[in-house]
């Protein structure tokens, strides 16, 4: 399932589809520069992580699936993730501080990929 949201600067896609273990999700945020198409998964931005987690900063930290940008998880895993970030990613104060600090993690080079529709 991909779930589009559309932000002032940037487009956020939700990712979530079943992987090929049966019980386990692929679950990504994947945000869009929409001036220059460079594109970042997000998830394990620690903003995007204190929200997924509810600042249980203990539990990602010691669970080296959440480490990387895409992540194989259970399917409720994957259902809350995908409901927690589809209350704050429209919410326009949530999105303005976001888009701020991806602005900032663009700038130091870290947005090599460029979207392909």
């Amino acid at each position: 399932m991909l779930r589009k949201i559309e932000g002032h600067r940037y487009y956020f896609e939700i990712f979530s589809e079943d992987s090929v273990k049966n019980q386990e999700v692929e679950f990504y945020i994947r945000a869009i520069c929409k001036s220059t198409k460079r594109t970042s998964c997000i998830n394990n931005l620690n903003e995007i992580l204190s929200l997924l987690f509810d600042d249980d900063v203990e539990h990602y930290l010691d669970d080296l699936r959440y480490v990387d940008s895409f992540w194989v998880v259970s399917k409720s895993e994957a259902e809350k993730f995908t409901k927690i970030a589809l209350k704050y990613l429209p919410n326009p104060s949530f999105l303005n501080y976001l888009e701020n600090k991806l602005d900032k993690d663009r700038d130091y080079g870290e947005w090599e990929n460029i979207y392909e529709e």
